[in-house]
């Protein structure tokens, strides 16, 4: 994994991704958080391509509690941990998942994914 390039806008990332991360970016920015604190990095799957891994908590938190609320953006939607996914869709587009997870990095409450239909 490498790093997210200091440039909010990185052309390697797919359409998706990148609308995601410019609005998460700004957002984090009008409540003076700096992105780079919840320690971003590009990644690549075989099955979901290009994405960008984050945590939702800054780096006050220690690297396991970070580590435990990890999410991953690809193409697809938001990749949460044991394999849960959120997908855009056009009632919910990266700009408004966007807006959901900044709401909850803000509050530093993160969320979590949890389905009333599967076993976990």
């Amino acid at each position: 994994m490498t790093k997210v390039l200091k440039k909010v806008s990185n052309p390697k990332l797919p359409h998706n991704v990148a609308v995601f991360q410019d609005h998460l970016s700004l957002g984090l920015e009008c409540f003076e958080l700096d992105w780079f604190d919840f320690r971003p990095h590009t990644c690549e799957n075989k099955e979901h391509g290009v994405g960008i891994l984050f945590s939702q908590l800054d780096k006050n938190h220690t690297d396991s509690c970070a580590a435990n609320h990890v999410i991953i953006v690809s193409n697809k939607g938001l990749h949460f941990p044991n394999e849960k996914l959120m997908p855009f869709t056009n009632e919910q587009p990266p700009t408004k998942m966007a807006f959901l997870v900044l709401s909850a990095m803000v509050m530093q409450e993160p969320l979590y994914f949890e389905c009333p239909c599967c076993d976990n």
